[in-house]
């Protein structure tokens, strides 16, 4: 029998567990090196801020996943990073260069960094750092960093990376969780990095307990100290939907990310809401391996049967944007020939239907992502349910169990999940569509993909080929019976009071240079 979806007091009761026992565990603090690098509470900076937000499951970047990324950030750098436009940047080295045949990369480091702990930065230390992240066992970086063959400190400032195939990702693949550079000193101690991060960020872990809060100080020894304002960051649980208005304006927070649904009544309360498309899509993962999406006409008929604008005006309540590709707009990898490729037309989904030999309509089970926090997700699903049955789809929609992720999704057929974005478009490409892909359930690709994929990753990325071939990737992944149908971008939004000042939207990793508060 199917599980049915839980109702919304269920959920909340749920959700209250899980956080409650999370607020048993004890604080941690980190070693008292660490502390020692970060300036005093009024040193001359503009204060301290409360960021609503998410907690992350690890400060050990190794180990990070999506979302951990936001917070990480602030505690690590590595050798690139991505601007607020999504555009790369230089982070703690500030140039490099390729090879003449594209199969190494030496990265320039900024001279005289250090970590948090005082460990020097220099080419040993990265050479160090990667190393870990591409060899530690249950590592979620060691995959993507297994194109490494070697590391060469050839200078003190000048490290190479030697790769086992062409590949000028490499700058964009290390801009986010993957390139978070320890500290070798923490490495060889063997510090617990899961609670005690030890990097060259803009700030410092001084606090963290489990589930309530993580107080970050100010690094002073940070290459872009100049433009980090606040002496102190406080980063706690984002707020319930019923206490956003009243911790805002107590000043329990500052700044809190906030529902779709709860804009519009803060907006009329007199606090500044500021968001925007992201990275992040919400998709539908389509097993392909699976009659009758294994026909190309069937896919065609399920993407025209959903209205995108739909969803967009109820269950996210007027914000995002409708996508039929991984990569929203603004995002490197969209291409404007495939915006609504596959518009809404029930009419034309049922024709599609009959022509694939199904006229009187599919069943089929439509399993939903369990775990908590996916509210969104569960009633996105609701809607497409009841947009698609017009078109003669009949789903069931099932709640996959809680924790059980995109392995146990190999066996389902339609599977409700959403996608964060990578730093690399082809590495993202890669988990979406190659063979191997973490989030293809069809676990198979088109030859032509494989093909046109390649293309992209032996292309400079300064060279005019670069985006037509990436378009052309993106294109190749997204025809016949694609393994994914792709509905609408997250507007990702912050609600602040009117202490904050400089605070920007950030289409990928949320950053804080230029962020202060009035006194």
């Amino acid at each position: 029998m199917s599980q049915q979806l839980i109702s919304r007091s269920a959920f909340a009761r749920l959700s209250a567990a899980v956080i409650g026992t999370a607020l048993l565990g004890a604080g941690c603090a980190p070693p008292r090196q660490q502390v020692s690098a970060v300036g005093e509470a009024g040193d001359g900076q503009l204060g301290r801020l409360t960021w609503g937000w998410r907690l992350p499951t690890t400060w050990d970047s190794a180990k990070g996943i999506g979302y951990d990324v936001h917070v990480l950030s602030l505690v690590y750098s590595g050798l690139t990073r991505l601007g607020p436009d999504g555009a790369l940047q230089p982070d703690l080295a500030e140039s490099w260069t390729y090879n003449g045949t594209g199969d190494a990369v030496t990265f320039h480091l900024r001279p005289n960094l250090t970590y948090s702990d005082g460990t020097p930065v220099d080419a040993a230390a990265v050479k160090a750092g990667l190393e870990r992240s591409r060899d530690l066992p249950g590592a979620t970086s060691g995959q993507s960093l297994a194109i490494i063959q070697d590391i060469t400190a050839d200078s003190a400032t000048d490290v190479t990376l030697h790769l086992a195939e062409v590949s000028y990702q490499l700058p964009l693949l290390l801009a986010g969780l993957i390139g978070h550079l320890v500290s070798p000193a923490a490495i060889e101690s063997g510090a617990e990095l899961n609670i005690a991060p030890v990097g060259a960020g803009p700030f410092v872990l001084a606090e963290y307990v489990p589930g309530s809060h993580a107080t970050l100080r100010r690094n002073p020894n940070h290459w872009n100290a100049a433009e980090i304002l606040l002496d102190e960051l406080q980063v706690v649980p984002r707020p319930a939907e019923a206490v956003a208005y009243a911790g805002l304006r107590s000043g329990q927070y500052d700044l809190a990310h906030v529902d779709d649904s709860q804009i519009l009544p803060l907006e009329q309360s007199g606090f500044s809401v500021i968001g925007g498309t992201c990275f992040n899509v919400h998709t539908i993962e389509v097993n392909n391996r699976h009659a009758p999406f294994d026909d190309p006409r069937v896919v065609e008929a399920f993407n025209r049967a959903i209205d995108r604008e739909g969803i967009i005006e109820g269950p996210l309540f007027g914000h995002g944007e409708p996508d039929w590709q991984p990569f929203s707009r603004g995002v490197q990898g969209y291409d404007p020939e495939l915006h609504r490729r596959w518009d809404h037309d029930p009419e034309e989904a049922h024709r599609l239907l009959a022509e694939a030999g199904h006229p009187d309509g599919i069943s089929v089970t439509f399993h939903v992502i369990g775990d908590a926090g996916n509210d969104t997700s569960r009633k996105i699903a609701e809607a497409v349910q009841a947009q698609v049955a017009e078109a003669g789809f009949d789903l069931r929609l099932e709640i996959a169990p809680p924790g059980a992720g995109q392995k146990a999704a190999h066996s389902y057929t339609l599977y409700m999940y959403s996608f964060s974005g990578r730093e690399s478009p082809v590495q993202a490409l890669e988990v979406l569509y190659s063979e191997g892909g973490w989030m293809n359930i069809s676990q198979q690709a088109p030859e032509e993909f494989t093909t046109a994929l390649e293309r992209v990753r032996r292309t400079p990325l300064e060279s005019p080929d670069y985006l037509p071939h990436l378009q052309a990737a993106t294109r190749a992944a997204v025809s016949g019976a694609s393994p994914h149908a792709w509905l609408v971008n997250w507007n990702r939004a912050h609600a602040l009071n009117d202490r904050v000042t400089g605070f920007t939207h950030c289409i990928h990793t949320q950053r804080f240079e230029g962020v202060g508060v009035r006194s």
